[in-house]
């Protein structure tokens, strides 16, 4: 994929180097920096220390934040994981409240036995 970003001109003595001339290229016309495809860190930093026109370094930076796109993972792959913790966070909490549920119940319908050392007493 190819990105461009504005640049009215590139700095006065720059020119883009040779082993990036597929990649990188400016129309003047437009005034259109491109970049195709993802620019290293590497890549940029060389770039950068080219000049100091802070409307190139502008322009580079918007380059390398948008190539930056092309391995990002997707937003989906994020939420699959997401949903599976919450079905299980969710089904953990109802087997939970059906077990509490359930020796509460067992419990209360008990009968009460007196206590073996309780003793009982009568007074007239």
């Amino acid at each position: 994929m190819e990105f461009s970003v504005k640049l009215a001109k590139l700095p006065e003595g720059f020119s883009i180097p040779q082993r990036l001339k597929e990649r990188m290229a400016f129309d003047e016309a437009r005034g259109q920096l491109s970049y195709r495809g993802f620019m290293t860190k590497c890549t940029y930093d060389e770039l950068s220390s080219f000049s100091d026109d802070p409307d190139y370094h502008r322009a580079l930076e918007q380059l390398f934040v948008l190539t930056s796109g092309e391995i990002s993972p997707r937003a989906s792959s994020r939420r699959v994981p997401v949903a599976i913790l919450g079905v299980g966070i969710l089904a953990a909490v109802i087997g939970l409240a059906v077990l509490w549920s359930a020796t509460r119940n067992a419990t209360a319908n008990r009968p009460i036995s007196p206590s073996p050392n309780a003793t009982a007493s009568t007074s007239r």
